[in-house]
């Protein structure tokens, strides 16, 4: 008896030994493969249509990729159902490194908590870094008569739902950070929806509503024009291009819509290669020329560690998971 518990334990132990045999078998590869990096071409996917403000920032992105790893980095615009195609592409993507996402604040946090998406941002991704943040301000139309944040307050609590405010669709962050305002402010707007951001903002330089809270870059020609004032800074911080403008967090405080970008691997990428591809991102971002180029584009670098960039990405899906819950008791959402 005791002999043949010898012999079963003996039976266990090939066992076990050969299974680790088997797991380090695989995982050297990997481990190859990470510390070879890059051997082929990388692809950063942007999830909308080329020319605009976040393709840019990508190309700009993967020419100095391409000369800081030695292999050609390619732009692959996904557009379609609001980020969801290209992002499901890169969830699915092999996790090695070669396919990249540049995905903006409404993919990765956003568009998840108002419709049903076919990823999870929190267990298919990691990420690589931040890249830059926009800056938002809230306009109002010239001929709204409205100077201030204040003046906005005052008359919506005076005259529930008579403002129209407008956005670049339903349950976009434009949207999103009015009703974030309303919530805030204890007011009522009436939300009017374009197909666009510049559609709006044309809208609203002519009249056809009264206010948004937009990126500043994209409304600066209108505000220089007079067709649109600047009431309040609506992101974090002081503005470059309106240092006269208030702060938003000034009249409300905890009041900020950041709008950003951030690089993005598949969930299993080593992390051998995550943080070669971080380095390399840093030093594009620290780059004087990136800086200038991105600044007059209404972009902010923002270089830093991936675990910084995943704790910032989980504060602000949870203070947008508090918007939308309230916005869809209210029906603003429906």
């Amino acid at each position: 008896m005791f002999h043949d518990f010898r012999q079963i334990l003996a039976r266990r132990l090939a066992l076990r030994r050969l299974f680790a045999l088997a797991l380090a078998a695989c995982a050297a590869p990997a481990l190859a493969n990470a510390d070879a990096f890059p051997s082929k071409s990388i692809a950063v996917v942007v999830p909308m249509s080329p020319g605009g403000a976040t393709d840019v920032l990508a190309r700009l992105l993967a020419q100095h990729l391409t000369q800081a790893l030695g292999q050609p980095v390619v732009v692959e615009n996904k557009p379609g159902a609001t980020g969801s195609i290209g992002a499901q592409h890169v969830a699915r993507a092999d996790p090695e490194g070669y396919t990249l996402l540049l995905a903006p604040s409404s993919v990765a946090v956003v568009n998840p908590l108002v419709s049903k998406v076919p990823y999870d941002f929190e267990h298919d991704f990691r990420p690589v870094g931040l890249l830059a943040h926009a800056e938002t301000v809230l306009v109002a139309s010239s001929a709204s008569g409205l100077k201030s944040l204040d003046d906005v307050i005052r008359y919506a609590k005076q005259n529930p739902g008579k403002l129209k405010f407008g956005s670049n669709g339903q349950g976009g962050a434009l949207h999103l950070g009015a009703e974030f305002l309303q919530q805030a402010a204890g007011i009522e707007l009436t939300h009017i929806p374009y197909k666009g951001a510049s559609q709006a903002e044309t809208a609203l330089a002519s009249g056809e509503i009264d206010l948004m809270v937009t990126n500043t870059i994209s409304a600066m020609p209108h505000i220089r024009a007079g067709r649109l004032v600047a009431l309040a800074i609506a992101s974090p911080g002081s503005s470059r291009e309106l240092p006269q403008v208030p702060s938003a967090s000034a009249t409300l405080p905890g009041y900020a819509v950041d709008t950003w970008l951030g690089l993005y691997a598949p969930a299993r990428t080593p992390d051998a290669v995550i943080a070669r591809l971080n380095a390399a991102t840093n030093a594009f971002l620290g780059e004087a020329a990136t800086q200038e180029a991105l600044r007059n584009r209404g972009f902010e670098p923002a270089p830093g560690t991936p675990a910084a960039a995943l704790q910032f990405q989980r504060g602000e899906a949870a203070m947008w998971e508090k918007v939308v819950t309230q916005a869809k008791a209210r029906g603003s959402l429906e």
